[in-house]
């Protein structure tokens, strides 16, 4: 009940805050569209790229990353949030995407970003939900210079495409070509060979090895994903590396269980992580 309280009060704070923030839609590239969030007084260039979750959009499951927006927001810090082409819509069950594409449209986001009058290129950071904890790492990986701090959200860990190639949806897909999945309580989803075949080489321990930044894992102890943040903390060269563990959470902290408190938890968590490493 304390916890309870302490939630609806930091919720009701945020939404009485002085901060306010514009958001526009933009166009990053021609097929790549995202929201651009800058507070409307006390910028100080600091801003955050958010990359969404498998077969998601933008605002993420129950507009999760909308809710990140805006608390970056009351702290002075602008965001940008994106689509990914082929997968960036709630309602899209045919996947077109790989992790080649969603690699490329991390750079142009970032490329978008970095080249908007104020922002310091020194303080971006990036926030990943699942897969799209699986693109900032990588991304971290291969361009260090990139990102001073990351979140990463019930992010997988190790080799990707044995993790997928232990699925039976994923195994279908690399023999016939395509398979569709109808996962519970979400719709039915529609892969290819391409996708699965992206993940080739990819291992997530390895390239966060790579990443010098500030680094914070936020996961649920109900994750479908196994626990593997103690070894991220242990692999990460970067400081401060650090972990929050939410009991009782699931892959998406419950998000449609709002009384719970486990997703504004991890949504003021990460902006106060921003707040602290930006």
């Amino acid at each position: 009940m304390k916890y309870l309280r302490w939630s609806l009060m930091a919720v009701v704070a945020l939404l009485a805050g002085t901060v306010r923030a514009a958001e526009s839609a933009v166009a990053i590239t021609p097929e790549l569209r995202g929201a651009w969030v800058v507070p409307d007084t006390g910028w100080d260039g600091r801003a955050v790229l958010l990359l969404h979750g498998f077969a998601s959009d933008m605002d993420d499951a129950g507009g999760m990353f909308r809710r990140v927006a805006e608390a970056l927001a009351a702290r002075g810090i602008a965001s940008l949030r994106i689509n990914f082409r082929g997968e960036g819509d709630a309602r899209r069950t045919r996947i077109e995407s790989t992790f080649g594409t969603r690699l490329e449209d991390t750079a142009a986001a970032h490329a978008w970003l970095a080249g908007q009058r104020g922002v310091q290129a020194g303080r971006v950071g990036v926030l990943g939900f699942s897969l799209g904890a699986s693109t900032a790492i990588e991304t971290g990986a291969r361009h260090p210079e990139w990102f001073r701090t990351m979140a990463v959200w019930s992010s997988p860990g190790g080799d990707q495409f044995a993790m997928y190639a232990a699925d039976e949806t994923a195994r279908k897909a690399l023999r016939d070509g395509v398979a569709t999945e109808d996962v519970p309580g979400w719709k039915k989803i529609t892969t290819r060979r391409e996708f699965y075949e992206s993940f080739r080489g990819i291992d997530l321990d390895k390239s966060l090895a790579k990443y010098p930044g500030a680094f914070l894992t936020v996961r649920g102890t109900q994750d479908m994903l196994a626990q593997h943040d103690d070894a991220f903390l242990k692999i990460a060269p970067g400081r401060p590396a650090e972990k929050l563990i939410i009991e009782g959470a699931d892959h998406i902290f419950r998000v449609f269980e709002p009384g719970l408190g486990h997703a504004q938890r991890a949504v003021e968590a990460t902006a106060a992580w921003f707040g602290r490493t930006l």
